[in-house]
């Protein structure tokens, strides 16, 4: 009997017996470098338009940009052919009594996205200046997605004369289109190639005023000049007939008439 009490003692004494559990280690938290390296090359400043552009102004030789120590952009007009920007600066002011905040413009900018050129039309908007820029910057990022516009390809300006005769009953001479050209750099051409008889006896350049000269000379007695703000005609009078010379304005171009009509 005392044997089998010493059997059952010792059967619950190792059935008894807790189980050594190792303490918990913390969890190190496991970070996946190549997602790390794909979403840095991807974490590149996403811009709007006006802060593209105002990029582009900063690395230009914009005289406004090294004149203020911060200015701004605002985009006035944007489509396929240009984008028109205000750059401006902001002071603060008290004229009204009470401290406020006013914007000052500093210049007037366009941005052709068809050839990438930026200029400043703050003096003249039809003789714009254009400025030098760092070009890197349209390579790093999608300029057309960006601003919404559509790179119209550029096709520069047509250059030369094209011409046809004029014939008729009394009358003779040429119609000319002078592709870009103003009205005093077609009558500067017209008088320097003496594209006109006795072209020697009128003003080498364009009169700022109509005139009336009395010439006298190889069969030449007058010619009136008459001066218009589009429109240039003169009238050449001889003896035995009359030459008509007129430039004018033709869209970006000219359009130059000379006839000769006997009398």
């Amino acid at each position: 009997m005392k044997f089998l009490i010493i059997i059952t003692f010792c059967i619950l004494l190792f059935g008894c017996k807790k189980t050594h559990i190792e303490p918990a280690q913390p969890v190190l938290a496991k970070i996946d470098t190549s997602i790390q390296k794909n979403n840095g090359a991807k974490s590149q400043k996403i811009y709007s338009c006006e802060e593209l552009l105002k990029e582009i102004v900063l690395s230009s030789n914009l005289e406004a940009v090294e004149k203020f120590s911060e200015v701004f952009i605002r985009i006035e007009n944007i489509s396929d052919d240009n984008i028109t920007v205000e750059m401006y600066t902001k002071d603060v002011s008290d004229r009204s009594g009470q401290m406020r905040t006013v914007e000052n413009t500093a210049a007037w900018l366009e941005f052709i996205p068809g050839s990438n050129k930026l200029l400043d039309i703050t003096a003249d908007p039809k003789s714009p200046v254009e400025l030098h820029y760092d070009k890197n910057i349209l390579s790093k990022y999608p300029f057309s997605e960006i601003c919404g516009a559509k790179p119209v390809k550029y096709e520069p300006k047509k250059k030369g004369t094209q011409c046809r005769d004029i014939t008729g009953g009394m009358i003779s001479g040429q119609e000319c289109i002078v592709f870009s050209e103003t009205l005093a750099g077609a009558y500067k051409e017209m008088i320097s190639k003496a594209l006109v008889k006795d072209s020697k006896y009128l003003p080498k350049e364009l009169p700022v005023k109509s005139i009336i000269m009395d010439i006298n000379q190889n069969g030449l007695m007058v010619a009136d000049v008459k001066v218009q703000d589009n429109k240039i005609s003169i009238e050449m009078e001889y003896a035995g007939g009359i030459t008509d010379i007129i430039l004018e304005k033709n869209g970006d171009n000219i359009k130059r008439t000379i006839t000769y009509s006997a009398d």
